[in-house]
């Protein structure tokens, strides 16, 4: 009898935002054009988050350069605007149009506000099949995690999006390597999903530590 094939799980990795001057240096290289760098940190990571403004105030050109930008298995997680509950008709049409243009690539559309009234007017905004997910925003829609204690909750959405470390002490050795256990038992946990996607917020050279934490931890387990 053939053994089942092992299921190797999908753990997708992205930082808040892919446009920080402190990156120019320590990750795009100061000779890297700008209109290269969507592309660049695509090839480099699976993800982005990005807060309303980040969507909103673009373009719509620059949006749909975004999708050229990016390969097909790239996602976006998108901060809904608040206006969304002020009900004008022009807002709607905006944010109505933006989300088509980058439906291609969506990964979820993250509320602040969950309200049955919202939820109502998303039906109308949101391309069909695009997820919606909960930042701290009640239990009318999946939440995303805060940290890696929410993973067994079932209830929570495949995404975690996690919050920036406090300052502390210089590390040493042992906090290095305690930082390792968790990380690890948490990406552990976060594999029985199957697929997930984490999204890191902090500092822009903090972010690009994690991340490279992560991705590390993530390529010794032998994961996607």
């Amino acid at each position: 009898m053939t053994p089942a094939a092992r299921t190797v799980p999908t753990i997708a990795l992205g930082a808040w935002d892919w446009r920080h001057p402190e990156w120019d240096e320590h990750f795009y290289g100061a000779d890297l054009p700008q209109e290269w760098r969507l592309t660049f940190y695509s090839n480099e990571f699976d993800a982005v988050g990005l807060y309303a403004a980040g969507w909103m105030e673009p373009p719509m050109a620059e949006l749909e350069q975004w999708i050229e930008d990016t390969h097909a298995d790239f996602r976006f997680h998108l901060v809904m605007p608040s206006m969304v509950l002020k009900g004008d008709e022009d807002v709607f049409g905006n944010i109505a149009e933006r989300l088509s243009l980058l439906q291609p690539r969506l990964g979820s559309i993250l509320l602040s506000v969950a309200s049955e009234t919202c939820l109502s007017m998303l039906g109308l905004l949101a391309p069909v099949g695009v997820p919606l997910y909960g930042l701290h925003a009640g239990r009318l829609v999946p939440q995303a995690m805060p940290d890696f204690h929410a993973v067994m909750d079932r209830e929570t959405a495949p995404l975690l999006v996690l919050r920036p470390e406090p300052e502390g002490e210089a590390p040493t050795l042992a906090s290095v390597r305690s930082k390792q256990r968790v990380l690890r038992a948490g990406m552990d946990a976060l594999a029985l999903r199957g697929r997930a996607t984490i999204l890191v917020q902090d500092t822009p050279l903090k972010m690009l530590g994690r991340l490279e934490d992560m991705r590390s931890m993530r390529t010794l387990l032998g994961w996607q």
